[in-house]
């Protein structure tokens, strides 16, 4: 994060390092409130910057993707719930892929892979999607080399 004279600071009167690491103690729960504070507030929650500073702080919450089947793949976002000592729902993603069955689900560090599968229309297909738990959005990878499903 740079000073420079039109620099606007994160949090008016704390230098940026300071108010990154104030930030970074905000629970998970709250940040998609924290991102609707300002463009630059959004682009500190979506960096890697920002990730490696709660992970380095010991600040990482784990959240549970609970992957369901009914009439398409959906994904409920499980958070643990300290008062209550059980899990609840914080919101459920439908992927880009989600009529499709015989998909293979894969996760690397902070990012769901959905790979594959097929329809009762198509046959077997080599896309690949990715959800960011970071930036809460999802990104088409680069396609397998072979198509596949199940």
């Amino acid at each position: 994060m740079e000073s420079a004279p039109g620099h606007t600071p994160l949090i008016h009167g704390l230098p940026d390092e300071i108010a990154l690491i104030c930030l970074a103690r905000v629970p998970r729960r709250f940040h998609n409130v924290l991102r609707c504070v300002s463009k630059r507030w959004r682009e500190l929650l979506c960096s890697e910057e920002w990730h490696i500073c709660r992970k380095r702080n010991n600040l990482d919450e784990s959240w549970i993707y609970v992957l369901c089947r009914e009439t398409g793949i959906k994904c409920h976002v499980l958070a643990p719930d300290a008062s209550s000592r059980s899990l609840r729902v914080m919101h459920i993603i439908e992927p880009p892929c989600s009529g499709r069955q015989g998909v293979t689900i894969e996760v690397l560090d902070k990012r769901l892979f959905f790979l594959g599968g097929c329809s009762w229309l198509n046959d077997a297909t080599d896309e690949v999607y990715c959800y960011d738990a970071l930036s809460n959005h999802w990104s088409t990878a680069a396609p397998m080399p072979t198509p596949r499903y199940f």
